[in-house]
């Protein structure tokens, strides 16, 4: 019972965030609003972490410029669509169904945290060429 009210309060306040982060995403561009974080690792560093540039790619992608989010971060509309689906596994989709099950460990166990990893890193390297 108390698993099942945490579940529940945890999917409560990642849809909060979520509705929160979409509305400020789609109504203030990063770019000309000093209130959104910086990034440490470029501050620090001069290089792009695989986070770089996604708050101006989130923006972008919210007023229908694909093409401009795909610039500033590629790998955050690939990620877009694996990170949807782990929520709605997590939160939403019946756990116990052998489907989900297989589907979970499939898409998050792992071997996929490894690639996803592995694609992380190459990310990285190749985006600070």
């Amino acid at each position: 019972m108390f698993k099942q009210k945490k579940r529940i309060a945890i999917g409560l306040a990642l849809t909060t965030v979520i509705i929160a982060g979409t509305y400020m995403y789609a109504h203030f561009n990063p770019e000309n609003h000093h209130f959104f974080p910086k990034c440490p690792v470029f501050l620090l560093t001069g290089y792009q972490c695989p986070g770089c540039g996604s708050q101006r790619a989130f923006y972008h992608l919210f007023h229908g410029n694909i093409a401009t989010a795909f610039r500033y971060n590629p790998f955050v509309l690939l990620l877009a669509p694996y990170v949807i689906t782990g929520i709605i596994i997590e939160y939403v989709a019946n756990r116990n169904n052998p489907r989900i099950v297989r589907l979970r460990e499939l898409l998050f166990g792992k071997w996929a945290v490894l690639v996803l990893a592995v694609f992380i890193l190459l990310f990285t390297i190749f985006r600070n060429l």
